[in-house]
């Protein structure tokens, strides 16, 4: 019976050894698998999260919004001077594109969010311009509604129709006196410093009470670009 017992026990034992020695044989081939095939593959799969990372960060960065337009600030809509100057603000660091007369040029905005285009020359008459900006993410913004300035460098006409000068008045019937002229239209009409009202065909007149002796009258016409007209007038007077 014993001798039965001792077989059982050294077929049991040779189990167990085989079944230990799988055991270390498939973790051994795990532990190599890792090492060849599975740590590299870690690697490659962190450096792949990152990258996505990096990725992600980087799209969400982009910047797909279009600047608003620039925006001009105070100019002269008429001048006499042949170069003039554009200022402006838009957004910080982007380009102005401005097409002045047909040409384009550029500029850059400062970090305060300041442009100017200096000395830009003048042709005589309207001088058509519009801009638009480009950020540094190369987006566009709209174009500028179309603005303009004039350049007139010529004086207004001006003729004082009545009374001639040096015209005499006598008694106090004649010392109130009128002063007619014509200039053209849109042109101001200062007398003695005062406003004179100009009608749409550039008609003026002006009525005053003549002083003892002479009277003298300084007629000038200013246009809206500042060139000026002046006529001097003295009207006579006696009681």
């Amino acid at each position: 019976m014993r001798q039965r017992y001792s077989r059982l026990e050294s077929v049991e034992e040779k189990k167990n050894v085989r079944s230990a020695a799988t055991l270390i044989i498939l973790s051994i081939a795990v532990i190599v698998f890792l090492v060849i095939v599975g740590i590299p593959t870690v690697g490659k799969v962190a450096t792949f999260v990152s990258g996505l990372k990096k990725g992600n960060t980087s799209v969400a960065s982009v910047d797909k919004t279009p600047p608003a337009p620039p925006a001009f600030g105070v100019y002269d809509d008429f001048t006499n001077q042949s170069t003039a100057s554009i200022s402006g603000t838009a957004e910080p660091g982007a380009t102005i594109k401005l097409t002045f007369d047909g040409s384009e040029q550029d500029t850059s905005v400062d970090k305060d969010g300041n442009f100017s285009f200096k000395d830009l020359t003048l042709q005589s008459g309207a001088n058509a311009f519009s801009a638009y900006a480009i950020d540094p993410a190369g987006n566009i913004s709209q174009k500028t509604a179309d603005q303009k300035i004039t350049y007139n460098n010529k004086p207004p006409t001006l003729t004082v129709d009545s009374p001639a000068d040096g015209s005499s008045f006598y008694g106090s019937s004649q010392m109130q006196a009128t002063i007619q002229g014509t200039t053209d239209n849109g042109v101001g009409i200062n007398i003695n410093d005062r406003i004179i009202s100009v009608n749409d065909s550039g008609k003026f007149q002006y009525s005053t009470t003549l002083s003892s002796g002479a009277n003298l009258f300084k007629v000038v016409a200013t246009d809206q670009a500042g060139n000026t007209t002046e006529k001097d007038i003295t009207l006579n007077y006696s009681n």
